[in-house]
């Protein structure tokens, strides 16, 4: 069994403290049996976020990343086009609505039975305006906190399983040069990667960071750099060897024009990837995300990232 089919049997959601617990215990002993020492950080911050840490990011010269937490269920996909940043911003307004009509319609329906209760118009209308205000958190709070999407294959059991290709890849000369993090809590705002971020300055400000998200569904593998980022010494030894891989297409993209938002933008030197699908019009884009329908992580992304990024660290 591959490690995406074991990861999808064993650990579809990843969401509760005990799915997360199981996980994390789980990957723990597997690194271990790997040849590698790993550990989970100490909850902390408002969600209690615990990160997975392969290595000693301190000391790397790159970090490999991806979150392991997933989603609650969505009304609407996550629909992402990193190229095209009008589209993106475009359907982002469009999920707006998705947020303010339970609150409008709570706030109308509420103040109309008020003010059939108590005659009292400004009263009905404070107290309806108060309550559909209120909705909206509710609203928002079943969006991240609701139940549980059951089908979470590329976003970010694809992204796990990527990280875990490339750790059976790299020879054991070579794995003092590199670590790997699988960061908590990515779905509420990207908390575990903060969080690992403030305690670790070094890691933050120095260190090039290779961040694996949403890798599954898609021929085209992209990269987001930003300006600083493309200025590292080792930068076009990483564009060379990912060129060399085989079985998928891979472009490097300018972050300053593109947008990716995950655990990558809480780093200095980070970097995104995800694999996308194309058409015209939008161009690259990622979808079916937080849907039942996110059950797409093709074995030969895996290949691709775990053949290039290895002969990446062997050029270190």
């Amino acid at each position: 069994m591959s490690i995406i089919e074991t990861l999808v049997e064993k650990f579809p959601i990843r969401k509760s403290r005990k799915q997360k617990e199981a996980f994390r215990e789980w990957f723990i002993g597997w690194a271990q049996e790997q040849g590698y020492a790993a550990e989970a950080t100490a909850p902390k911050g408002l969600f209690r976020s615990s990160n997975v840490v392969v290595g000693d990011p301190e000391t790397a010269e790159v970090v490999f990343t991806g979150h392991y937490d997933t989603p609650a269920v969505m009304p609407l996909p996550n629909f992402i086009t990193p190229c095209n940043v009008l589209v993106y911003l475009l359907y982002q307004l469009l999920l707006v609505p998705v947020l303010l009509i339970p609150g409008a319609l709570t706030g109308a329906v509420s103040g109309y039975v008020l003010k059939l209760l108590t005659g009292e118009m400004e009263l009905a209308a404070s107290i309806g305006g108060m309550l559909g205000f209120v909705m909206v958190y509710v609203t928002l709070g079943i969006m991240m906190f609701g139940p549980a999407n059951k089908h979470n294959v590329n976003d970010n059991t694809s992204g796990v399983a990527a990280v875990m290709e490339l750790m059976q890849r790299i020879p054991a000369d070579k794995r003092a040069k590199t670590a790997f993090i699988l960061f908590d809590n990515e779905e509420k705002g990207m908390l575990g990667s903060a969080a690992y971020a403030s305690g670790h300055k070094t890691v933050k400000k120095e260190k090039l960071l290779i961040n694996m998200d949403c890798v599954g569904d898609g021929e085209n593998m992209l990269f987001f750099a930003n300006k600083r980022t493309r200025k590292l010494p080792c930068f076009p030894q990483l564009e060379a060897a990912m060129q060399s891989a085989t079985g998928r297409n891979f472009l490097m993209n300018k972050m300053e024009k593109c947008v990716y938002p995950s655990d990558q933008a809480n780093y200095r030197y980070g970097i995104a990837v995800c694999a996308c699908n194309k058409m015209k019009v939008i161009g690259y884009y990622c979808d079916k995300i937080h849907t039942k329908k996110d059950t797409v992580c093709e074995q030969a992304n895996l290949d691709f990232l775990a053949e290039g990024l290895s002969a990446f660290v062997d050029t270190l």
